[in-house]
């Protein structure tokens, strides 16, 4: 019997027979076509239905069209979706919240504008650490008089390991940056580097230091050496370099102190190279020094401190006992009473 075959929008007459399953058919619209193309992968379709039978037992008439059409992959145990697949997955995965994640723009920006301690705007007067952190001054004092510096800022024990900084307010312009490089006027806001005199507080960019240095050591009134400057905000390796030659400089200062300590207590113990004595060990008192027979004071006798026309036995009878009266009459408070026949026992 004669069908007609259609694919890719093309119908073929095929001569059919009504034995043919759909695997002859596809045989026989290839032998029909000229080239022969690959027809692999292809399904025959009757009356919206896969022919999965002959062409007898599917019902198929003469004269019938039959649809040839790619099979569609997925849905069938081979690996796409199935209908036995729990909702459950979907839903937990939009029940579980992620964290949103900080946009790096708006994070620059903040280390740049706000209080490192308490997360204020900056404002006037501001101060900076040793490690380039930014802090409103008014904050850190606050947090060192009630001693509530946090433990990643216990390196600030006052205001001699901050100093002041010295800002050039942005002018009249639209930005989000306050402060601005006094040399080159780029932003302060974290898109450029800048850099801190730590001697005087002043506040340049690194382009500038680098571009005309002149100026700068005029700004800063003093020369201007690599060593003597700081970034703000440094991060990753730089930061923990920093981190690192604080601890160093710290150390050092110490040992400093100890050694003139040291010295000092050599130097008042005459220079006879003995050190401080150790906690819990007798202090050995100062040396003794005996002076010269010379130089000595001289012990007078009452005699000689006797008024120009006095009784020389009265005189000394003022400082002695008076005679027979034994030694219980010695001494100035029973002088008197022994003159009176007085015996104190």
């Amino acid at each position: 019997m004669q069908l007609f075959v259609r694919l890719n929008d093309h119908e073929h007459v095929v001569n059919a027979c009504p034995r043919s399953d759909s695997k002859e058919v596809i045989s026989l619209l290839c032998a029909t076509s000229n080239p022969g193309p690959s027809y692999e992968g292809l399904v025959v379709r009757h009356n919206g239905r896969s022919l999965e039978t002959s062409l007898e037992e599917a019902g198929v008439k003469p004269w019938d069209v039959l649809e040839i059409l790619p099979r569609l992959l997925g849905g069938g145990g081979d690996g796409g979706a199935t209908g036995a697949e729990s909702r459950s997955c979907y839903l937990e995965m939009y029940l579980g919240r992620k964290p949103d994640k900080v946009n790096p723009e708006e994070e620059r920006l903040a280390r740049w504008t706000t209080c490192h301690l308490s997360g204020e705007p900056l404002t006037r007067p501001i101060v900076a650490d040793e490690l380039g952190n930014l802090f409103n001054k008014e904050a850190l004092l606050q947090a060192l008089l009630s001693k509530s510096l946090p433990t990643g800022l216990k390196h600030i024990q006052g205001l001699k390991h901050v100093v002041e900084l010295k800002l050039e307010e942005a002018g009249p312009k639209d930005g989000s940056a306050h402060f601005v490089c006094p040399v080159t006027g780029l932003d302060f806001n974290g898109k450029a580097r800048f850099l801190i005199h730590f001697k005087t507080g002043l506040v340049v960019s690194e382009r500038g230091w680098k571009e005309v240095p002149k100026v700068v050591e005029e700004l800063a009134a003093s020369p201007c050496t690599p060593e003597s400057w700081i970034p703000v905000n440094p991060t990753g390796e730089e930061a923990a370099a920093l981190v690192s030659a604080l601890a160093a400089r710290r150390e050092a200062q110490r040992a400093s102190k100890k050694e003139k300590r040291a010295v000092g207590v050599a130097a008042s113990n005459g220079g006879t190279g003995e050190t401080a004595a150790e906690p819990g060990s007798k202090r050995a008192g100062p040396p003794t020094a005996t002076l010269p027979a010379a130089l000595a004071p001289k012990k007078s006798k009452v005699s000689e401190l006797a008024p120009a026309n006095a009784n020389k036995k009265i005189w000394n009878s003022i400082f002695t006992h008076a005679s027979g009266l034994g030694p219980a009459a010695d001494g100035y408070m029973l002088r008197g009473t022994a003159s009176r026949g007085m015996k104190m026992a």
